[in-house]
């Protein structure tokens, strides 16, 4: 699982080896401001990064920005940071949004993982318009930048303009079926956006629907489980996400969690070509196993009411 995580004093250890090794085999790249290109003590790097997270503290000729380290399954694989705001800088040169990714850990797709999420992350703080430049034989970079929906703008001395355009949220809501059975729960292994994930049966509330219809329709569409009304217990407390969608449109999504309890398993059927495989999963499994931060906290919350 990738997530970002702002540098800070207690990843000494583990980013200074990190970034001794990048640098030992990335060669003449070029290295971005978020790897400590100037080779700063580490300390003397992260009061640099703290300086420019408050306006207060920013040095002359810098814009706030934040600094993350790309995490798969807690290991670092690279950098990126978002510099929030505009100056002369960041149009002719730097843009709003610089990433490295280490050499062994390329063609995995991690670099488009981590500007999708920094970029909603921009998207939270007011920021819609985002400015990305790459040297002309990064190749690797442009094709990363395209497929987060960057927009060509010029070419000036060997370096490419990108923007990228998020526009307004798009509002959607699901419900999703929470179906308990003597401490297992009813789960799905889908195929989403190029990866396995694991999840609960859910999908969009159509006009008309309550919660509950929706998530017992959603549940028979996608497993077999046919519930009833009198299966539902409760209705959970919503979470909002927000990401960027196949289409890079930003989406923030509301999830209804809807809980019931058969007394006996059902039998499963796969029956949407995106389902991989449907079965009932220990609840203390599945916390580990789940593929969604919020899908987790939300089982959680079911759990101990």
């Amino acid at each position: 699982m990738l997530e970002l995580k702002e540098i800070a004093l207690e990843d000494e250890s583990s980013f200074c080896e990190f970034i001794h090794k990048y640098k030992e085999e990335c060669g003449e790249e070029k290295i971005p401001y978020c790897l400590n290109p100037r080779n700063l003590d580490f300390k003397e790097f992260i009061k640099e990064i703290n300086l420019c997270k408050h306006k207060d503290t920013l040095p002359k000729g810098f814009v706030l920005a934040r600094s993350y380290m790309i995490l798969v399954d807690g290991r670092i694989v690279g950098c990126i940071n978002l510099r929030i705001g505009t100056n002369d800088f960041i149009l002719q040169s730097a843009g709003h949004i610089g990433y490295g990714i280490a050499l062994w850990e390329r063609n995995k797709g991690y670099a488009k993982m981590a500007l999708k999420k920094l970029l909603i992350e921009g998207k939270n703080i007011g920021m819609s318009n985002f400015l990305l430049t790459v040297d002309s034989n990064n190749l690797a970079s442009q094709r990363v930048i395209l497929s987060c929906g960057g927009i060509f703008e010029k070419v000036k001395d060997n370096l490419l303009y990108y923007w990228i355009n998020l526009g307004d949220w798009k509002q959607e809501e699901s419900a999703m079926a929470i179906v308990a059975c003597q401490e297992k729960i009813l789960v799905t292994k889908e195929w989403i956006y190029g990866k396995e994930v694991l999840s609960c049966p859910k999908g969009h509330i159509e006009e008309g629907e309550t919660h509950i219809e929706t998530a017992i329709r959603e549940c028979f569409e996608e497993t077999g489980v046919l519930l009833h009304k009198d299966d539902f217990q409760f209705e959970a407390s919503p979470i909002c996400i927000k990401f960027m969608d196949h289409h890079n449109l930003p989406i923030c999504k509301t999830i209804y969690p809807v809980v019931f309890i058969i007394d006996k398993f059902k039998i499963t059927e796969i029956k949407e070509e995106r389902i991989l495989a449907v079965e009932y999963m220990d609840i203390n499994e599945f916390l580990k196993e789940c593929s969604y931060t919020n899908v987790r906290q939300i089982i959680k919350q079911v759990y101990k009411l």
